[in-house]
């Protein structure tokens, strides 16, 4: 991977990682135990696949977030350069329940944390 590259998913898991501290800073804390399995399996995507999964889900908060009564976008809009499986994917993180949202962006949070440390004392 090219220096630029390799700074460019730095800078975009930074910008996820800062959405995603401020979408969970604004919720009220889980009940739910960790589940680590979960992480686990993410733990084991490629740099591209969790980019792509981070890139998903600050798509699918900033679209709840921005969401108005005139303006409401019921879900994620199909990309045709991504795979039918993404584009799904993408689809049913419309019909997460606000609790299911908040695990999953704690879950992957915590997967970047891992894997920049750097980050969660910045």
């Amino acid at each position: 991977m090219s220096s630029e590259s390799w700074m460019d998913k730095r800078l975009t898991f930074r910008v996820h990682y800062d959405e995603f501290r401020r979408f969970l800073d604004s919720m009220p804390p889980s009940d739910a135990p960790q589940v680590d399995v979960r992480v686990e399996k993410l733990g084991r995507l490629t740099v591209n696949h969790f980019q792509e999964l981070t890139t998903d889900v600050f798509d699918e908060i900033t679209r709840r977030s921005t969401n108005t009564l005139e303006n409401e976008v019921s879900s994620l809009s199909q990309n045709l350069t991504f795979h039918p499986k993404r584009n799904e994917a993408r689809r049913k993180m419309a019909y997460f329940t606000l609790s299911l949202s908040r695990d999953m962006v704690n879950e992957v949070l915590r997967e970047i944390e891992h894997r920049y440390p750097e980050f969660k004392g910045a």
